[in-house]
This record gives C-alpha cells, sequence and structure tokens, in this order.
C-alpha cells in the first residue's frame, strides 16, 4: 500500500501554507475560488484522503467502516461480526452491514454503496478466491480492506484466516482413528475457496492414510448453511449400495441434516454411521448424540479483522496476515472408543 498522501504535500506541491489547503479543502468562506480549484485539483492527483483518525478526534464523530458477510444469520459469520462489533464500539467507529448471500454481484453493488457513503475502511469476506475489479476500485482510492476467512489469490490485502485444510485433515484422521475406514464428505461448491480448503485436508487426511477416495462418496451441497441439503445427500450416500461408515460435512448445519436422514433410515449414531461437522455452532451440542465438529473462532477472528484495518488506518502499511490454529472438538457422533490421542473432548 502506497504511503498516504499528506495536507503537507499538496501545501509544498502550491507553495501554501498547510492551513490555506485545510481551509480549501473544508471550503471555508475566505478561500478565493482559484486557490481552493488548485487545491482540489492537486489532492485529486495525489489521490489525497483525510486521515480518518485524525478527523474523528478533531471532530468527535464516527468514523465509518463497511462490513461485507456472504451470511449474517450463520453461526460462524455472526460471531465474526460480533467481533468487529465488539472493537468497533470501543474505538467510536460506525459499522454499516452488508449481506452478499454468496452472491458476487450483490457483493460489488454493497461495496459501491459503500463508496459512496465514503467509508473509511472495509472488512470483507469474499464471495469468491479470485481478485475483482470492484476490488481495486478500494486499492486506488487508498480505502483499506481486510479480508477474513476468504483470502484472495493476489495476496495483496491484509486478512485473517482459519487453517481450514488442517481443520478438516484433523475431523477426518480423527475419524480413521476410530476406525471408519469408507469416509464420505459433503462439501460446498467449487466456487467457494473455504469449501475447497477443507476438501483438500479431507482427501489429504485419506491419502496419508492409505485410504481411496470414493467419487460416489463426494457430495456437493447448495447451500453451506442448509439443513435440507444434509438430509437430502445424506439419504443418498445412506441408501446407496457401498453407503459410508462415516461422513465429514463442510458445516454444522449440513451434519445436521444427515442426522435427520440417519433417524429416519434408523442408522445408529455413531456405531453405524461416524459424523463430524465444521463451526462448532450452537446445532453442535443439541443434536444427540451432540456433534464433533472442527471449532472457528469466529469472535477472535473479528476483533483481530478489527486491528488490523485500524492499523492500516493510521499509516501501517504492511500487509497483516493471520491464521489461527485448527482445533478438533470430539464428542458423541465420532466417538467409537475411549482413547482419543492429542484431541479436546467434551
Amino acid at each position: 500500500m502506497k504511503k498516504r498522501a499528506k495536507l503537507k504535500d499538496i501545501a509544498d506541491a502550491l507553495n501554501i501554507s498547510i492551513a490555506t489547503v485545510s481551509r480549501a479543502l473544508n471550503d471555508k468562506y475566505d478561500i478565493n475560488a482559484s486557490t481552493k480549484k488548485e487545491v482540489l485539483r492537486v489532492a485529486e492527483e495525489l489521490n489525497y484522503r483525510p486521515n480518518p483518525i485524525a478527523v474523528s478526534l478533531r471532530k468527535n464523530s464516527y468514523n465509518v467502516i463497511g462490513v461485507v458477510l456472504p451470511s449474517i444469520d450463520h453461526y460462524f459469520f455472526s460471531t465474526v461480526l460480533k467481533g468487529v462489533m465488539n472493537k468497533a464500539h470501543k474505538s467510536n467507529y460506525l459499522v454499516i452491514v452488508g449481506e452478499s448471500n454468496h452472491d458476487p454481484d450483490k457483493e460489488k453493488s454493497i461495496l459501491e454503496q459503500f463508496l459512496n457513503h465514503g467509508v473509511t475502511g472495509v472488512i470483507i469476506s469474499p464471495t469468491m478466491g479470485k481478485p475483482a475489479e470492484h476490488f481495486s476500485k478500494f486499492r486506488n482510492k487508498r480505502i483499506p480492506l481486510v479480508l477474513v476467512d476468504r483470502p484472495l489469490v493476489d495476496d495483496v490485502d491484509s486478512f485473517v484466516r482459519y487453517d481450514d485444510p488442517n481443520g478438516a485433515f484433523l475431523a477426518v484422521e480423527h475419524l480413521i482413528d476410530q476406525g471408519y475406514k469408507s469416509i464420505a464428505c459433503i462439501k460446498g461448491n467449487d466456487n467457494c475457496v473455504i469449501s475447497n480448503a477443507r476438501y483438500s485436508g479431507y482427501a489429504k487426511a485419506l491419502g496419508q492414510n492409505n485410504l481411496t477416495e470414493n467419487p460416489k462418496h463426494v457430495k456437493t451441497c447448495i447451500n453451506l448453511d442448509s439443513k435440507k441439503d444434509g438430509y437430502l445427500l445424506g439419504k443418498q450416500l445412506l441408501l446407496a449400495k457401498d453407503k459410508p461408515d462415516a461422513i465429514f460435512t463442510v458445516t454444522d448445519e449440513v451434519a445436521a441434516g444427515v442426522y435427520a436422514a440417519a433417524k429416519e433410515l434408523k442408522v445408529d449414531i455413531p456405531g453405524e454411521l461416524g459424523l463430524v461437522g465444521y463451526s462448532n455452532s450452537k446445532v453442535s451440542i443439541h443434536l444427540s448424540p451432540q456433534l464433533s465438529t472442527v471449532e472457528q473462532p469466529g469472535v477472535e477472528m473479528g476483533e483481530e479483522a478489527f486491528d488490523f484495518l485500524q492499523q492500516i488506518m493510521l499509516g501501517s502499511t504492511e500487509i497483516l496476515k493471520k491464521t489461527f490454529d485448527a482445533r478438533l472438538i470430539v464428542r458423541g457422533s465420532s466417538t467409537r472408543h475411549a482413547t482419543i490421542n492429542n484431541m479436546t473432548i467434551v
């Protein structure tokens, strides 16, 4: 990120005082029209933007930041938002929230609205893993972006993420340690970065344990938050002639659908079917038996994302990065044996 242009840069370019530049930019009555025009011209050339922290302190007002999440009622993303809001409130920031619903066009529209409302920074969980033109607009205007949960492949923005491949690896390796041999995966669509990351961890665990992946045991759900998808795909798997003896699901909500299918088909969990979800959402402890799952510390990730954004707004030029370590929570849905190594059992 380029160094932020300052009032002094404009003043030096025009050989006038900083006070005159400030008054021109604030449209004061005692600045003549020609001076004001020149100040605005040079400010545009230098892509000058006021330091939002300084403006806030001077005016005793809020900085306005935007947050864009795929789904605000999804447990994980709701906790990310809570973490952002916790820190924003303490720092006197106003937060505008947009929900993309995993739709790139909607994401683009939300970001354009944020630009029109003069946000001073954005925290976003992108819908796609590849760079998009609407992100470039923010970079060109030097409005900082911090990506949460889903960094882009060009890796030019600060980000906070979770070690999704290892989280899935731990889940599947645990199922293997418990004696399950035929492990299916219900994943998200191929455009979803986190879904692909979790699927890669699933495949790696099978490969490292000399288990062959069965293409018929890999199912793709339409909606990561859908119990209905889990039910329909779980039922397909459990009715197949070569049915699996364990399933790893991309989210806890999808796993809840598999529970419903297993109950309908009178398949015992964990005796006949081991099951591990992802996110450690509230639904995981209300299922019977309770669902083993990979924990995601959403609040902490949201707080870290806000801290990164604030550091950049205060002048940091570093690309800030943090990856949270994966942790598996083992419960009754996957526990065949009493002895479990290197896992948290609750």
